[in-house]
């Protein structure tokens, strides 16, 4: 199936994302592991489900690759605050402490 758009709630950021890898559906790519690290102004879990279920709809489109998991950080609301929020910086870090770059073939 190839990606088209879900109706989904989601930062501009994550849609230009999403946009600028569309053509790679067609090719060899070489993503395979996704990640997704969110904010949000509101301090709750819910907060990042309709992001993060987009996410999973276009990642699952793309065969060879899979949503390996997110962090979502609430109550960071402005520049500078996520530094605070030493839960949310762990769990970042937890999260991507294991994972291996692999040289790319793009130069």
């Amino acid at each position: 199936m190839q990606p088209q758009f879900i109706i989904m709630r989601c930062a501009v950021q994550m849609k230009t994302l999403l946009d600028r890898l569309n053509p790679l559906y067609s090719t060899d790519y070489l993503f395979r592991d996704i990640y997704m690290i969110a904010t949000a102004a509101e301090n709750n879990e819910s907060a990042f489900e309709k992001a993060y279920n987009g996410l999973q709809g276009w990642v699952d489109c793309f065969e060879k690759a899979s949503l390996k998991g997110m962090v979502g950080g609430g109550g960071i609301d402005a520049a500078n605050t996520a530094a605070g929020h030493v839960d949310v910086m762990k769990k970042a870090y937890e999260l991507g402490k294991d994972y291996k770059f692999e040289k790319s073939t793009i130069t």
